[in-house]
């Protein structure tokens, strides 16, 4: 069983990320422009709804098993290995069996009471039993991931984004070109069409999970677990196995608080999903006026559902794009780091620190600008038969952009605390993240001139409020030198002012000279530019810190 490296890990995971997200934004991307604001609040709705459940169950899995793996794998506990893995998948698959019933009970009172959208009903019931392959799934991903064994993830990845990809779209596409078909459980009209496409869209993403399931079913009963012969014969008496039960407890000991810490970031989505369409009635209470001019076409009881489903549907999706991409490093670091604790060897555990903060900074920094300074342009070439929604959500976008960089930022540091054994502190801090969002939304987006940009300035307040707190914490802990993070940062930061600088100075020379695409293409290569210049000018870019990626 030869390991990955950190980078080699990270790269593995990071490619099969850009194949999945680009699959998922040719499946979101079209997907909005199908079903425009209004079918995009359905889904997301939704979606919403399953996120929650799907905090609980399932997102403190991998990171769980992975870590409690990698333990083992360093003292070359390897019986005990497959003991984990098993109880693993007999108590989680139990659980996501719960938590899918949970799903189907909540989400009528949830979508007809809560939030007055009975349209969304048919997808949340079509998401639910995604809840239960998420856990199956995430099992087999977080053991080989502990074992630093990056591809069941990755294959398991491209094969999810293919299947919703084909699926998703072609369940859409046959519901909107088939209006006479769609059964009356789905009422009449426009609405009741875009509530039975956003539901069939919902369920090749259902069928996607399973098809990522049965890969790593079938792929463990074929090629095996990673664990040799020769390995369990040398591990000199370690091989006894601990108890079920006490398995479960170390899983859930590391499992709970990532979960909890992962609902409360989820309590952002839906506390937009609560708050937004409601402050928007009002701000549409008080200025009709003023929002009978920005989207004449829409009706005052579609407009805040329509608005929200352009704020979720276009900037979110264009605001997950590059964190889906970071997360990786946090998956690279977790099995480095947590061996790391396990060996007591602090100068492992610095080093594996400074690499995933450096890898995740060198993208999250100039992308973060980027989407900030070409925020309209990256609407309009994504989403060109949506221009309503686009020219809605670009002021949106563009704040979104910063919070770009703390989210990815905090993601990697948490995964960092979750290795080093303390996940309760990502919950505080996200604590009090979300209690800055919940107040940012009810100020903010009741303000008729901000509206649904208020969401989008608290996300990312948000977020900056949970990413410093938490860098600071991880220094502590690792004992990384304060000193070189800061001055790697602020050189991050300055080498992203002028990749905004040279993207900015290239979409204003290029206004409305050439289509949409060359120009955001050139803009964005005048960015890269600029930024690999600076980068290099500054000594970010040299053969120690390559060196230190690669090793």
């Amino acid at each position: 069983m030869k390991k990955q490296s950190f980078f080699f890990g990270s790269a593995v995971l990071i490619l099969s990320a850009v194949i999945a997200k680009l699959m998922g934004a040719v499946f979101r991307i079209p997907l909005a422009n199908l079903l425009g604001g209004t079918g995009m609040g359905y889904f997301s709705g939704a979606y919403g709804i399953f996120m929650t459940v799907y905090a609980v169950s399932v997102t403190g899995l991998p990171a769980a098993v992975a870590k409690l793996t990698a333990e083992n794998s360093a003292l070359e506990r390897y019986a005990n290995l497959r003991r984990v893995k098993s109880t693993a998948l007999l108590f989680f698959t139990a659980a996501g069996l719960v938590f899918t019933l949970l799903t189907l009970l909540l989400s009528h009172p949830f979508c007809v009471s809560l939030n007055n959208s009975p349209e969304t009903l048919p997808a949340a019931l079509a998401i639910a039993p995604s809840v239960l392959f998420g856990c199956m799934t995430s099992v087999y991903r977080g053991y080989y991931e502990g074992l630093r064994n990056m591809f069941p993830t990755a294959v398991s990845q491209i094969i999810e984004g293919l299947f919703k990809l084909l699926l998703g779209l072609a369940l859409c596409v046959y519901v909107l070109k088939n209006p006479e078909k769609v059964p009356p459980f789905f009422g009449n009209g426009e609405n009741a069409l875009l509530s039975a496409a956003a539901a069939a869209a919902v369920l090749g993403i259902t069928l996607s999970t399973a098809a990522g399931t049965l890969f790593l079913v079938l792929r463990d009963k074929l090629f095996g677990d990673g664990i040799t012969p020769e390995q369990l014969a040398r591990t000199n008496g370690k091989c006894l196995t601990d108890s079920r039960r006490s398995i479960v407890s170390a899983l859930l000991k590391t499992a709970v608080p990532i979960a909890a810490g992962a609902l409360v970031t989820n309590l952002t989505s839906l506390i937009d999903l609560v708050t937004i369409m409601r402050s928007l009635e009002r701000a549409a209470a008080v200025s009709p006026d003023y929002f009978a001019e920005k989207a004449p076409q829409i009706s005052a009881r579609e407009l805040p559902n329509f608005l929200f489903g352009s704020f979720t549907g276009l900037a979110v999706t264009v605001f997950n794009l590059v964190p889906s991409f970071t997360n990786m490093f946090g998956k690279g670091i977790l099995p480095s780091l947590a061996e790391g604790f396990a060996e007591k060897d602090s100068g492992k555990i610095r080093l594996c620190t400074e690499k995933a903060l450096f890898a995740t900074a060198l993208i999250a920094f100039p992308s973060g600008v980027g989407i900030c300074v070409l925020s309209g342009e990256i609407l309009r070439v994504l989403f060109p038969a949506k221009p309503l929604e686009t020219g809605l959500c670009t002021l949106s976008l563009s704040i979104l952009g910063i919070g770009v960089i703390f989210l990815c930022i905090s993601a990697t540091v948490f995964a960092a605390l979750q290795a080093a054994g303390r996940a309760e502190l990502p919950v505080k801090f996200m604590l009090l993240g979300v209690a800055v969002k919940l107040v940012g939304n009810l100020l903010l987006v009741g303000i008729p001139e901000i509206n649904i940009a208020g969401a989008a300035f608290s996300t990312t307040l948000c977020y900056g409020v949970i990413c410093v707190p938490a860098l600071g914490a991880l220094i502590k802990i690792t004992n990384v030198d304060k000193s070189r993070i800061k001055s790697i940062f602020l050189k991050m930061g300055y080498c992203s002012l002028m990749c905004g600088g040279g993207a900015l100075l290239a979409k204003n020379m290029l206004a409305d000279r050439f289509n949409p695409v060359l120009s955001l293409g050139i803009s964005v290569l005048f960015g890269v530019i600029f930024y690999i210049i600076s980068t290099f000018l500054l000594g970010i870019i040299t053969k120690s810190t390559l060196k230190m990626l690669i090793s």
